[in-house]
């Protein structure tokens, strides 16, 4: 529970949806579509958890009726409507926040001043992965709008930027490796659908003085457990120091620590750090965004880094269309932990 939060009104196209999260949490209105929601009761902070395609649709009205939104990863599908939402939030005197969360994260503050302490000496390259099989619920995830990189890999995105700087360039790579796939809907029986968006990207970033990083996702990833119980001894980010290494322990949105490995007395030495999760959960992002409305702190989660990931994403697949490396024109302040 977040004592900075009150539950004013559900909001589903499938009203039975609706109802029921109202009558389980105890909340107050109900409605069954974005307009009436924002013509009806007030509230301060609108929660977007609507499809991918969706978001943009929904975040627009929002902000045109003068709501803050949180919104799920992207916060649109397009730059030019990403920016559009910024100019608009910028006008109301309002503000939009997009996911994903792990830039609030323990492992993610440690990570950041890790590599500024330059206990590692120079990080000039960084690796990151997150995939699994693609046992996904809508057919969305696998058409336009969808597909791995803005589904999983946004979230790698976020990390290295935020870690490394904003990216400068990108040469992408991505394909469909599986022209079928099958959907499990939690409230209907599995059916199939053709996939028309990526199920398995690279890309390579270049952030600033010579620093790459490379980030590979895909639904085509074996998965010997579900996504929350990724154990202790997996790594899924590694920094490649002059001095040292380090590995993030876990996925960026679930992290269980952060090994370093660095040269002792001309031994090489590994020791962990940074176990504690505290109150971080990747699902707070509202209560995060709630807390900072309410007591003034400063987010670090800001839709400054959210459209330059979206950018970087996009170009990433721009890059594979059109065979060349794609130049970055936006950027955010960096560095997010001082």
């Amino acid at each position: 529970m977040c004592p900075y939060i009150e539950l004013v009104s559900t909001c589903d196209l499938i009203a039975s949806r609706a109802e029921h999260i109202a009558k389980k949490h105890g909340i107050p209105n109900c409605y069954y579509s974005i307009d009436s929601m924002l013509a009806g009761a007030p509230f301060d902070l609108l929660v977007n958890t609507t499809a991918m395609p969706a978001h943009f649709e929904v975040n627009l009205a929002a902000l045109e009726a003068g709501r803050n939104v949180w919104s799920e990863k992207p916060m649109g599908l397009r730059l030019a409507e990403v920016k559009q939402l910024l100019e608009i939030a910028q006008r109301k005197g309002v503000q939009i926040w997009p996911a994903p969360t792990m830039v609030t994260s323990p492992q993610f503050k440690f990570m950041a001043e890790t590599i500024a302490s330059g206990k590692l000496g120079k990080i000039y390259s960084a690796h990151a992965t997150y995939g699994h099989e693609g046992k996904l619920w809508w057919r969305w995830f696998f058409q336009k709008g969808g597909g791995s990189l803005y589904d999983l890999g946004v979230y790698n995105v976020g990390t290295l930027t935020g870690l490394l700087g904003p990216a400068k360039s990108v040469v992408g790579m991505y394909g469909v490796s599986t022209p079928m796939r099958t959907v499990h809907p939690h409230d209907g029986p599995p059916g199939d659908v053709y996939v028309t968006s990526d199920d398995n990207t690279m890309l390579i970033i270049e952030h600033d003085n010579a620093v790459f990083s490379h980030i590979q996702t895909g639904y085509t990833y074996f998965s010997e457990r579900d996504d929350k119980d990724i154990s202790a001894t997996d790594y899924t980010i590694d920094f490649t120091g002059t001095d040292g290494l380090m590995h993030l322990v876990g996925y960026d949105w679930a992290p269980h620590g952060v090994d370093i490995t660095y040269c002792e007395q001309h031994n090489l030495k590994m020791e962990r750090f940074c176990t504690d999760p505290g109150r971080y959960t990747w699902q707070y992002g509202a209560s995060y965004i709630a807390e900072c409305m309410a007591t003034g702190k400063k987010s670090l989660i800001t839709a400054e880094h959210g459209l330059h990931i979206l950018e970087v994403m996009n170009a990433a697949l721009q890059s594979q269309e059109t065979g060349r490396r794609v130049k970055i024109e936006s950027t955010f302040k960096w560095p997010i932990i001082t």
